[in-house]
Parts: C-alpha cells; structure tokens; sequence
C-alpha cells in the first residue's frame, strides 16, 4: 500500500459516505475492502505502524467502532452491535470485584440478649 495519507483519508471518507447513503453499518472487513487490502488483518497490522499513514488507517478504524457504539443505544441494533463491540474491540461485560473480606458487625449499646 503505497497511497499517501490524503488518499487514505478520502477512500475512507468515501467508504463511510456510501455507508450512510445505503443505511448501512460501516465495517471493518468493508473499510479494508474499500482501502484496497485484502484482510482486516492487514489493516491491523498497517494501522499498528507509525506515520501519518497508520494515524489515519487508526482514525478510520475508530469511526467503525464510534458507529458500533452509536448503534449500541439504539433498540433494533443494541444486540449485533454489542456482540460486534466484545469480538471486533475487545470490549467486556464489566463484572464487580468480589470482595473476600468477611464483614464484622459489631452492635453497641443495650443488653445484648436478643428479644423485644
């Protein structure tokens, strides 16, 4: 892939233009199609270098996850684009520490026997 930043830049823009005009999603399988690579793979790895070039490709890739994200509150599309965020992005259900601790609760005051 020899294109400059610029060329990337309006390839992908292009992609995400089409994408609204047809109402769909954008992708990433779809934004390395329309970049000219041949894996999203390849646009992982591109994006993972340094320079201008991977500063856009990384742009690009965060405005498939911004729509993924978008699409997540919305009620027809919150399913596939939560399964799309945890296997695309590598984003979780969050789960709450458990505590090991056991709690002491001390009661002061009164008699201490129990009973009314």
């Amino acid at each position: 892939m020899r294109q400059d930043k610029e060329v990337l830049e309006g390839l992908a823009d292009g992609y995400f233009s089409q994408c609204q005009e047809k109402d769909r999603h954008p992708s990433l399988p779809g934004l390395a199609l329309a970049l000219g690579l041949d894996s999203c793979r390849e646009l992982e790895r591109l994006a993972s270098a340094a320079g201008r070039k991977a500063s856009a490709l990384r742009r690009a890739m965060l405005r498939v996850e911004e729509a993924n994200i978008q699409s997540a509150y919305q009620k027809d599309t919150a399913a596939s684009a939560k399964f799309i965020l945890q296997n695309g992005f590598g984003y979780a259900e969050k789960t709450s520490p458990q505590s090991s601790e056991d709690i002491k609760v001390v009661l002061e005051g009164g008699s201490g026997e129990a009973g009314p």
